[in-house]
């Protein structure tokens, strides 16, 4: 009996992962060249990230669903209307763009969702609304706008996240480094701030949740080079 139930709870999760259906999708600045950007889908914890060529992937995406495209401090909102794809064509300023349906894209199938998906992303936090609180400590300002996060006996850790046996520290990235605190993190020179809340993109140690730091310095660095 035991086994028989295994086999019918395989079988339901095998039909459940083919029931989905995947949304692949490009966005590209006039010239061609893709544009890292992130992905949300409105009123949905859906979120993602467009890769270096601009190409993203959600799954099981509404015909009457809206798009956010958030690229530096812009953000398209563009609604789904029915496309199985969406290949998006943004102009350098302002909210000018073209959005098609696209075959090439829907032939890929999952081949763009693969694991950019995630609903464990935060919508991220600017540099500027940080500093909008009126504080000068990192934390602080964090504890503030994420209320997910949480500070205990000198670690930042996720209120989701408990660990008997190990820390329950979240992994901290500052421009791509590994930090074991904030504290010496000026406010003034932050950028952005994400929080993730659980990510195999970075191992073991990205289990406990993620805290992506930017100084002003490294964005600028970014968007040059794109």
């Amino acid at each position: 009996m035991k086994k028989y139930i295994i086999t019918l709870i395989a079988i339901f999760a095998i039909a459940a992962v083919e029931a989905q259906t995947p949304f692949n999708g490009r966005i590209r600045h006039f010239d061609g060249s893709g544009i890292k950007a992130m992905v949300k889908v409105k009123d949905s914890d859906k979120i993602t990230r467009s890769d270096g060529k601009g190409r993203f992937g959600l799954t099981d995406i509404k015909p009457d669903d809206t798009l956010y495209i958030i690229y530096r401090r812009d953000t398209l909102e563009i609604p789904v209307t029915g496309r199985q794809s969406i290949d998006i064509v943004w102009a350098e300023e302002g909210d000018t763009y073209t959005a098609e349906e696209s075959e090439e894209l829907m032939n890929y199938g999952f081949g763009y969702v693969k694991r950019r998906e995630s609903t464990d992303f935060s919508s991220g936090i600017s540099g500027d609304k940080l500093r909008s609180l009126g504080t000068s400590s990192l934390l602080r300002a964090l504890l503030i706008c994420c209320p997910s996060l949480r500070y205990v006996n000198g670690e930042l850790c996720l209120r989701t996240q408990n660990s008997i046996n190990s820390s329950s520290a979240v992994l901290i990235l500052c421009d791509g480094v590994e930090v074991s605190n904030i504290d010496f993190i000026n406010i003034y020179d932050v950028g952005s701030v994400e929080v993730i809340k659980s990510s195999n993109m970075y191992g073991f140690r990205g289990v406990n949740g993620v805290v992506l730091i930017k100084t002003i310095t490294a964005e600028e660095s970014i968007n040059r080079q794109r």
